[in-house]
């Protein structure tokens, strides 16, 4: 358990740097292109990625279980053979699909209703390619447990691309147009960054050898290929579909539905990921870590990691959802200068609570080989977002779409748990204590609102939100500790951690 933590510490250090750039960078992106052209880049993106998730998705975490099991089990040149026969199937299908865009460019016309997305859209196929060469490249090093290269690459990938996006929006470079500017950063930093992780494989270790395990990849791969394409799917439907209907609900004009789809997708959701600097991270490092347990047959200690990282996430979680639902209003004004978002994630913030541990629950099914779980919780969380959404859109308008995402998410976390109680035994009692938590914060939440609007009409929304962070930042620790969440033994579990990663230094 003090290993994961050493290591979900060092994840955990980069991910929240690189999530704080990632958000400043997308306030700065709001205000340079605005909801509508935001609105635009996500219907383009939303099929892009729904591509690549086709040719690499569930690849990097079946190639990252099947190495660590190969290192706990001294398997170390097999785990370089699964690396070029993962490579090969993902690139081969990028290269395909490019192919096809590029030879029947009438393709397009059928997937954009908005003209505006089609440039944006063959500027972004690359993307194809170099996510394959990326996704495969650092699930080698997740396997192998390099999780300094792991997060390292990460963090480059958001650098470069912030740099390459300021460059060219500055107009350094008057060839390149305006609106597409953050389509040629993408692919830019991307290109970058594929490089940068194949001088790092060899200087790693990692050698080029003859591709072998073709069919264990494709066997483990499909299903988490199924569920991230099914869910690509979904958000390229809901893309392509929601602007639509919410013009013939509210009667509104087709650029101000765009510019909603914006808001929720490129000002709110980046709000509602904060946690996963912590949760996220928490994944990151379960899936080798309990594979190599696993490996080792030893499940009780899975059961345990699991349930308290479960807690901690449901902690980390909660802080952000009192913060955002109880001040979200001065928030959006302060990040976006825009009204309508801070609505917004007022009430999408009940998203947040369910997602972060249902997270940490995909990965350990995961790293246990099943897969096949969490694509059948997957599509049944899918099932329950469309319908929640196709239901209520007509007179609830946006804010169907983050009532749908907050109850398949939770529909979802109720079946992974399950799941994983026929695995290993987790401890009820961490699980308890994050409910308790989580209705901490709710009524929180409730209460600070009020003093959140008081304080942003009397004093601005930058004080009003300090406001807010201060009071929870007091008393929610308090109520963790007087009431056993956090224990004295879990202090000292997390100060061995970092200690441990002190000494490595």
């Amino acid at each position: 358990m003090k290993k994961i933590f050493k290591s979900f510490a060092l994840v955990t250090a980069a991910a929240t740097f690189t999530r704080l750039l990632s958000f400043a960078f997308k306030i700065y992106l709001s205000r340079a292109l605005g909801a509508e052209i935001l609105g635009v880049y996500q219907i383009a993106v939303s099929v892009i990625a729904t591509l690549a998730c086709v040719g690499s998705s569930g690849i990097p975490v079946t190639l990252s279980r099947m190495t660590a099991e190969n290192a706990a089990l001294g398997k170390r040149r097999e785990s370089d053979s699964l690396l070029l026969a993962a490579t090969t199937l993902s690139l081969t299908f990028a290269l395909l699909a490019c192919a096809v865009f590029c030879a029947f460019p009438s393709l397009t016309s059928s997937l954009f209703s908005d003209e505006r997305c089609v440039p944006v859209f063959y500027i972004l196929l690359p993307l194809l390619a170099t996510a394959a060469l990326y996704s495969c490249l650092r699930g080698w090093f997740w396997g192998n447990k390099n999780y300094g290269v792991y997060a390292a690459t990460e963090l480059a990938d958001e650098i470069t691309k912030i740099l390459f996006t300021v460059i060219l929006l500055s107009g350094t470079l008057a060839v390149v147009n305006f609106q597409l500017s953050y389509a040629y950063a993408m692919v830019a930093s991307d290109v970058f960054v594929v490089v940068m992780l194949a001088v790092l494989f060899f200087v790693c270790g990692g050698r080029i050898r003859r591709p072998l395990g073709f069919a264990p990849v494709v066997k483990s791969s499909f299903p988490l290929t199924m569920t991230r394409l099914s869910g690509s799917l979904v958000t390229t439907l809901v893309s392509l579909t929601l602007p639509a209907m919410l013009v013939r609900s509210l009667g509104i004009a087709s650029g101000e539905a765009t510019a909603e789809l914006g808001r929720a997708t490129g000002m709110v959701m980046p709000l509602l990921f904060a946690p996963a600097a912590v949760t996220g991270s928490l994944a990151v490092v379960v899936i080798p870590e309990f594979a190599s347990l696993n490996a080792g047959n030893e499940r009780d200690r899975i059961g345990n990691a699991l349930s308290l990282a479960i807690k901690y996430s449901c902690i980390a979680t909660g802080f952000f959802f009192a913060l955002f639902a109880s001040c979200g209003v001065a928030l959006g004004g302060l990040l976006y200068a825009d009204e309508k978002a801070g609505q917004y994630v007022c009430v999408a913030a009940l998203a947040m609570l369910p997602m972060g541990a249902n997270g940490l629950c995909v990965s350990a099914l995961n790293s246990l080989g099943k897969e096949n779980s969490t694509f059948a919780s997957h599509i049944v969380g899918l099932v329950v977002l469309l319908g929640v959404l196709f239901s209520f859109v007509w007179f609830a308008g946006i804010y169907a779409y983050f009532a749908a995402l907050a109850l398949s998410h939770a529909v979802t976390l109720a079946i992974n748990l399950k799941s994983l109680s026929k695995q290993v035994r987790l401890d009820r009692k961490p699980l308890f204590q994050s409910l308790f938590a989580y209705a901490f914060c709710c009524i929180a939440a409730l209460s600070l609102s009020p003093l959140s609007s008081l304080v942003a009409d009397k004093a601005g929304n930058a004080v009003a939100v300090l406001a807010t962070a201060a009071v929870i930042v007091v008393f929610y620790p308090v109520y963790l500790v007087v009431s056993g969440t956090v224990s004295k033994a879990d202090l000292r579990l997390v100060a061995s951690g970092s200690a441990a990663k002190r000494g490595a230094k």
